[in-house]
């Protein structure tokens, strides 16, 4: 469980309960204790999302990614809000491309972002077509679900991509 602060509320809430992206923003909340500023990373360096990035930067900076402070999460008083579902909608905010930085890393993923990692990785497949390949044990099983959510381990996918007979 973590304490965490949303608005004037002091909550406890199930990691297990979360998204990885809600999961994450929750570590990070607690990890800031009072302070409301909530830092996010690209995903990708700077020379990689800044075309004119040698104007501003050198090359060890954009070599790393960009790092800001994100304010665009609520702070209102949770109310009769279950602070999961709170934390869930906050989650969904998360611009792409972008991550909670200072939270314990975790190689959990959504199917929606578990695409994107395949894509990244030379294997354009549709959400519909993994979910195939799912159902007949041609791909990996989710670890767990977060309600009807599948999350996915990249352990586990890495282990999938690294096995040509595993991957029909």
């Amino acid at each position: 469980m973590l304490d965490i602060r949303i608005g004037d509320d002091h909550v406890k809430v199930d990691p297990d309960r979360l998204t990885p992206t809600a999961r994450a923003l929750a570590q990070a909340i607690a990890a800031a204790g009072d302070t409301v500023d909530i830092w996010m990373e690209a995903e990708r360096p700077i020379r990689d999302t800044q075309p004119d990035w040698a104007l501003w930067y050198t090359e060890d900076e954009a070599a790393k990614p960009e790092r800001r402070s994100w304010r665009g999460w609520s702070t209102l008083p949770l109310g009769d809000t279950d602070p999961h579902d709170r934390l869930e909608a906050e989650a969904a905010k998360i611009p792409p491309g972008w991550h909670v930085l200072g939270a314990t890393p975790d190689r959990e993923v959504t199917t929606a972002q578990l695409i994107v990692y395949l894509r990244e990785r030379g294997r354009q497949i549709t959400p519909a077509t993994w979910r195939a390949y799912v159902a007949r044990d041609q791909a990996p099983k989710p670890r767990r679900y977060v309600e009807r959510t599948p999350v996915w381990h990249l352990d586990d996918v890495d282990a999938w991509l690294a096995d040509p007979a595993r991957r029909k």
